[in-house]
């Protein structure tokens, strides 16, 4: 007698869309592939991906956001290092500033002789790769030196977190140097154009092309040889100049966990961090922090506080990336992040060549606003028809 027929298996119960969201919500903000995968497995798990109401959640589950990866410019060219699973399209031009979500390119030319401030700015979102164009500078400015940064329009007024702002109104800030004098343009994309800001003198020094900080509602520049800070009021609309700390060789600007301007370097074997104290203009000054004993998490490296060229193997600073406490080191050719946080140090990549690059961080706010893309919403929504 043969034995009875096993009964019929049983399809696995559907979860409830409010089990899904919970299991979504815990998703890691720095590998947006995971949700994706998992939005593209179900129509309706697509839609809960994609719903504002899930969007909000998720941002303030997680909300500060991580880095996704960092740029760093060789010659002309702009070379993108990630640190997650998120991998943007490549574009031409040299990146000059990244910040809420936002990548300032400038199409620098290769004929040197023609002035570089000719060419236009882009103001790139990664993520859609949607680009817009700003129009030419006014013909009367043609610096010797100049730096740009981009930030979100309510930046200087404080009423944005910044976590999913990067598709609204923005500003371009250039500084510039030249005969004495530093000077300020702004470009405001509800406006469309460029405006003077303020003008002041300044001898003896020049802007260099690093990664400029964010403070308040001011924009703290390094000047060439790190020799001062060119601070730029959004408020006031005033320039001015900060004196360094005691050690600046070879650093980089941060803003401290207090929301103060900061300042971080390498000297012999350790990392010194310093902090703009907080009072009147005539009474602020630099105290140290914080000190960073390098030896035990870089124990194959020299360590030498050097005024010229870098001896090989020595560490020093090349950036920070706002917002996520984490410092750029780099060793000849190699690339390093330390975490401010848990003072753990992890290698990023092998960069080409040996010059100082300048470093440009992104994350604030991409992580968080990637679902909002209408273009991977049709997406989701295409592919989950086909499946289902």
């Amino acid at each position: 007698m043969s034995p009875p027929p096993p009964p019929p298996r049983r399809s696995p119960a559907a979860l409830m869309d409010e089990i899904v969201e919970e299991i979504f919500l815990r998703f890691p903000p720095d590998d947006p592939k995971r949700l994706l995968r998992c939005a593209l497995v179900r129509k309706r798990w697509g839609r809960i991906a994609s719903d504002p109401v899930f969007r909000r959640r998720f941002r303030e589950l997680h909300r500060t956001a991580p880095m996704l990866g960092v740029f760093y410019n060789f010659d002309i060219y702009s070379f993108f290092t990630p640190t997650c699973s998120f991998r943007p399209p490549c574009r031409n031009g040299t990146v000059i500033d990244a910040r809420h979500g936002r990548i300032l390119v400038h199409l620098r030319s290769t004929d040197w002789s023609k002035p570089q401030l000719d060419n236009a700015f882009v103001v790139w979102d990664p993520l859609t790769n949607g680009r817009r164009k700003l129009p030419l500078l006014p013909r009367s400015v043609r610096p010797r030196d100049w730096n740009a940064a981009v930030l979100c329009a309510t930046a200087p007024s404080g009423a944005c977190n910044h976590l999913d702002c990067c598709w609204g109104p923005f500003l371009v800030v250039l500084m510039a140097t030249d005969r004495g004098r530093m000077f300020s343009y702004l470009y405001s994309s509800e406006a469309g154009v460029w405006s003077e800001q303020a003008s002041a003198p300044l001898p003896n020094y020049s802007i260099d092309l690093l990664p400029s900080v964010f403070v308040g509602n001011a924009l703290y520049f390094l000047s060439k040889y790190w020799k001062t800070i060119l601070k730029c009021d959004l408020g006031t609309q005033k320039l001015s100049v900060i004196e360094m700390p005691p050690s600046y060789r070879f650093g980089a600007l941060m803003t401290t966990e207090h929301g103060e301007l900061g300042f971080v370097t390498v000297v012999n074997s350790k990392l010194y961090l310093w902090s703009r104290e907080a009072g009147s203009e005539e009474d602020v000054g630099w105290i140290e922090s914080r000190v960073i004993e390098l030896k035990t998490l870089f124990p194959a490296a020299a360590f030498t506080f050097f005024h010229g060229a870098v001896p090989s193997g020595s560490l020093y600073v090349v950036g920070f990336a706002e917002g996520a406490d984490v410092i750029f080191v780099r060793r000849d050719c190699e690339l390093f992040t330390l975490d401010l946080n848990s003072v753990r140090v992890t290698k990023v990549s092998n960069m080409i060549e040996y010059t100082l690059c300048p470093i440009f961080p992104i994350g604030n706010g991409l992580d968080m606003s990637w679902t909002r893309s209408g273009c991977l919403k049709c997406l989701i929504n295409t592919i989950c028809s086909i499946i289902d």
